[in-house]
């Protein structure tokens, strides 16, 4: 894994851009120092000492721009950096030294103005230096005194007999241009520092921006970025999800002309108001349009943007689509609200029975004893089917639910359950019969399941049959199939209950319905048996044909 560079290695790599960049400017005031002197002191100074100087001049001259374009076509990396700014001290130091040998190679003993003139060159060069070595301050200084101080010594011991003011001019520049240089460098440092810092402030930044957006992307939630009048300006993929409005048809638009229906819209205009004006971030429940017409509950998480003068900017939004979990939590109510009152009216009918049994007020009456004693068992084998269901669904939710599957005889079956429920039927005042063909059906089935299946319709078919009244059990079938119905004569269910019949602790809402009591799992218990069988349960309902369950099964071959 790459490391992360250091503030140390980042400020180097800095100065030594800095130093490479300024060679130019250095470059052209090698050659006007190499130009101004071949015209100057071509008659004052010896052809070998002049020309000496020139060659050195220019050929560390060209050796610098050799090095310079090197560098360009490189550009190093952190790591190679260490290694030229060696070069680059060495080449420069070397430089100051061919520069700075001018002050004795070219320097005029018996001319103050040709010394002047000298003196005028290096300052020159010096000052472009400055420039060059500034981001180095060790650098900087070693170069000027290579440069300047040949031609200082030189002044010194050419005026020391006539003591000269002249003579400390040299000295004294340079100790100003090295105090010059040292500013500048503090200053460069300091900027290049502010510089890095920024870098990576700006670096930090757009990584921050690059992740975030990218949570945004892939953020299953929908996430929605608003302005203060409820403009919408972002749209995530998990908005287009969950609301069907693609980004560019949302992206510039209103809020409440896209989600907000009828009976949210008011209470939507009324939380952007107060959300807008700066307030605190606020999590609420909305119902909410979609696309497609579609109504759905939305949890919002909304927190408010501010500037620095805690000025309201906009909006961010995380919203969930909740309905389903809304519908399990009123399920979750329904099942405790209906288990409690299943469980209580048999519990309350037994502990009453035992308690009148056991008091001995009833002991010389036998007749209403056995009549407590019918009553507790008839609860104690409702509470016993309750509890089944309850453990059938947990059973089948989980796929623990065992299944024995074998040839069975629909005909037989539908006898024996016919049989098994009788009692039931008469205590209600239900006549039952069934319409069966001459010969057998045969199918692949687990007769038990099977059997609990038309128990529960027939049981339910009991249950909401008129008085006096006739259910019908029958079996019928062709080209490989055999249907199985309960027809009954009783409330009408209507196609609106169709959807939720056959899920758990479903209810219909109506005074009869409540009346009969009941858990709501029998049909949902049936379906998922069906469902292991291949099949599935459907109904018919009308006040003039009466209500029939029906569901098939494939005949064996």
């Amino acid at each position: 894994m790459r490391s992360t560079p250091d503030n140390k290695a980042l400020l180097l790599n800095e100065q030594v851009h800095m130093l490479f960049n300024a060679v130019p400017n250095s470059l052209v005031a090698n050659l006007a120092g190499a130009v101004l002197a071949l015209l100057m002191y071509t008659t004052v100074v010896g052809p070998s000492r002049l020309y000496l100087w020139i060659a050195m001049m220019l050929t560390v001259t060209c050796c610098r721009y050799l090095h310079y374009r090197r560098f360009i076509a490189v550009n190093p990396g952190l790591e190679q950096i260490p290694r030229w700014y060696s070069q680059f001290r060495i080449g420069s130091l070397i430089l100051a030294g061919v520069a700075g040998s001018a002050g004795f190679l070219l320097f005029v003993y018996d001319n103050i103005v040709y010394q002047l003139v000298l003196a005028l060159m290096m300052v020159c060069i010096a000052s472009f230096a400055i420039t060059t070595m500034s981001p180095s301050r060790e650098l900087a200084t070693a170069f000027l005194l290579l440069l300047l101080s040949p031609l200082s010594g030189s002044l010194l011991l050419s005026h020391a007999l006539t003591n000269l003011p002249a003579m400390w001019m040299m000295p004294l520049a340079t100790a100003m241009l090295i105090i010059s240089s040292l500013r500048i460098s503090y200053t460069l440092r300091r900027n290049m520092q502010l510089t890095i810092d920024a870098r990576e402030r700006e670096k930090a930044l757009q990584n921050y921006q690059q992740r975030l957006g990218l949570y945004v992307q892939q953020l299953p939630l929908a996430v929605l970025e608003l302005t203060p009048d409820s403009t919408i300006v972002q749209w995530n993929p998990g908005a287009e999800q969950l609301f069907g409005y693609a980004k560019a048809e949302a992206e510039g638009h209103p809020l409440n002309s896209l989600l907000a229906s009828s009976r949210s819209r008011e209470r939507m205009d009324t939380l952007w108001s107060g959300l807008s004006g700066g307030g605190k971030s606020s999590q609420f429940i909305v119902e909410n349009r979609c696309k497609s017409g579609a109504l759905v509950q939305c949890e919002w998480i909304v927190t408010p943007l501010v500037d620095t003068d805690g000025n309201s900017i906009g909006l961010i939004a995380l919203i969930q689509n909740i309905t389903e979990r809304l519908e399990n939590d009123r399920i979750k109510q329904e099942f405790v609200s209906i288990v409690s009152h299943e469980l209580r009216t048999p519990v309350t009918a037994i502990k009453g029975s035992l308690a009148l049994l056991t008091s001995g007020i009833l002991d010389d009456d036998n007749a209403k004893r056995n009549e407590l004693k019918t009553l507790a068992l008839e609860n104690t084998n409702r509470l016993h089917l309750l509890i089944n269901d309850i453990l059938d669904v947990e059973k089948l939710e989980s796929g623990r639910m065992d299944y024995h599957f074998t040839s069975g005889d629909l005909r037989a079956l539908v006898l024996q359950v016919l049989s098994a429920n009788e009692p039931v039927a008469q205590q209600a005042g239900i006549k039952l019969q069934c319409k069966l063909p001459e010969s057998r059906y045969m199918a692949m089935i687990d007769p038990d399941r099977i059997f609990q299946v038309l128990t529960n319709i027939l049981a339910n078919a009991i249950k909401f049959s008129r008085p006096d009244s006739t259910v019908t059990l029958s079996l019928d079938g062709g080209e490989g199939l055999a249907r199985l119905g309960v027809h009954n004569y009783g409330e009408v269910i209507p196609d609106s209950d169709r959807a939720k019949l056959f899920t758990k602790f479903f209810q219909r809402d109506s005074t009869a319905t409540r009346a009969k009591g009941g858990t709501g799992l029998g049909l949902y218990i049936c379906q998922k048996i069906l469902a292991e069988h291949h099949s599935k349960l459907d109904f018919t309902s009308s006040e003039a044909e009466g209500t029939c369950f029906f569901f098939y099964l494939a005949l064996a071959g």
